[in-house]
């Protein structure tokens, strides 16, 4: 099991995974300079980005988790057909056999004598670790979240190779920088590993949802927990995911689900607005699987390794920059994006412009009393013009803490225009921002 994922046996799986996702991804590149027929050039991209995602898949750890965040990366930044296969990385990926889990359990915990049963099939598998449903020996049902071995080692070399992929096969290339980048996915990383410090956040999270109807945070149990495993009550519920995929075809036309939808909308965005001003703390990872869904409706937080403090400062800067944005203060929202390093005094008058269109687009939903992210392709439009905007400041990479809260705000639109939402949006942001404590 060490040798498998030793630091020098990783590089050498990913060298051969850059070999043949750069040979694909060039090929395609010359058959789009020959104009060569477009459907065809986008089929053999995806076969690149599928060798690249089976390669990033047996590998897990640090290198999964650039390409879990490369999925969602707008189209059109990725090359065509590369989204699709990438997002695979999300909602498919493959668990380690139980043969290789099990010891990984008796070395944290002894024995197993504290479980009556457990299941050897994962219900669950992501880029560090994978999850377990158990009784325990009081008929309690849990998760066991069992984290995959010695990654901690490897995640400086997976990052340096997987950066050269991200170059050799183009993915992204209207970034001209990737090292800021790169050292938030390393900090975030690290801190995932870390299940102890993912434990005290579920437990921060449950006091503060503790008498709230609509939000349930898992219980931890501390004697079945350690620094790579991690053990919480089992919550009867299906991923937004799935509900999102099981309801979809009467989320629009039944009025049960219309309501059930709308609510879903409501405490998704009442969520992220009261972490960012209210409780100073974000779950950086917006990844659907992170939410489940109980049959009552009520919406389950789940994973916060991924979980990041905000600075006073950040908070207040965020405020107004928000309301300077809904206000239509421009002279405010060029000032505030100044402070913030969105912008700087070498800035050229196009970009000062491209911010404030860009602005625009984002609170849109926020200028009338209710807003449908029905159709609306709000993430499309911001997107593209933080293309335009980016261009216009040679890429410049926001700091980490920015970067933390953007890739959260950009997951939870993506996630509200999946549900088609009608939300009073306007609303929750205005009393959200009364509470804040700052």
């Amino acid at each position: 099991m060490k040798e498998e994922n030793s630091p020098k046996n990783r590089a050498m799986s990913l060298i051969r995974t850059i070999s043949s996702t750069a040979i694909r991804a060039g090929n395609e590149a010359l058959k789009r300079k020959l104009n060569k027929n477009s459907e065809e050039t986008d089929s053999f991209m995806s076969e690149a980005a599928l060798r690249l995602v089976k390669g990033l898949d047996e590998l897990k750890g640090a290198a999964m988790k650039v390409g879990q965040l490369l999925s969602m990366v707008d189209d059109n930044i990725l090359p065509p057909g590369w989204k699709d296969a990438l997002g695979k990385l999300q909602s498919q990926a493959t668990s380690k056999n139980w043969s290789f889990i099990e010891p990984i359990l008796l070395k944290e915990f002894g024995n197993l004598d504290g479980f009556s049963n457990i299941e050897k099939t994962a219900v669950h598998a992501a880029s560090i670790g994978q999850v377990h449903k158990a009784t325990l020996k009081d008929g309690t049902n849990v998760a066991i979240k069992v984290q995959y071995p010695d990654l901690e080692k490897s995640v400086k070399s997976d990052l340096q190779n997987m950066k050269k992929i991200v170059k050799i096969a183009n993915l992204m290339p209207n970034m001209a920088n990737y090292d800021q980048i790169f050292e938030a996915v390393e900090m975030l990383f690290i801190q995932e590993l870390d299940f102890e410090r993912e434990k005290n956040y579920y437990n921060i999270y449950r006091e503060k949802f503790k008498t709230n109807n609509q939000i349930i945070v898992p219980k931890t149990f501390a004697e079945y927990s350690t620094k790579n495993v991690l053990t919480t009550e089992w919550i009867e519920a299906i991923s937004l995911q799935e509900w999102l995929n099981k309801y979809s075809k009467i989320l629009h036309t039944d009025p049960e689900y219309i309501k059930k939808r709308d609510n879903l909308g409501n405490i998704l965005l009442e969520l992220v607005f009261t972490e960012i001003f209210h409780f100073k703390h974000i779950q950086s990872d917006p990844n659907p699987a992170n939410f489940l869904v109980t049959d009552n409706g009520e919406l389950v937080l789940l994973d916060f390794g991924a979980t990041q403090e905000l600075s006073d400062e950040l908070i207040e800067n965020y405020s107004k920059l928000t309301l300077s944005a809904v206000q239509k203060n421009e002279n405010e929202l060029i000032k505030t994006a100044k402070k913030m390093g969105f912008l700087n005094r070498h800035d050229s008058p196009e970009a000062k412009e491209s911010f404030i269109k860009m602005m625009e687009i984002a609170i849109e939903p926020f200028m009338n009393d209710k807003y449908s992210w029905k159709d609306c392709h709000q993430l499309k439009r911001t997107n593209m013009e933080s293309i335009h905007f980016m261009r216009h400041t040679k890429f410049r990479a926001p700091s980490p803490e920015i970067i933390f809260i953007n890739r959260r705000l950009g997951g939870n639109l993506l996630i509200m225009e999946s549900l088609g939402a009608t939300v009073f949006a306007k609303d929750i942001l205005y009393r959200i921002l009364d509470k804040k404590e700052i």
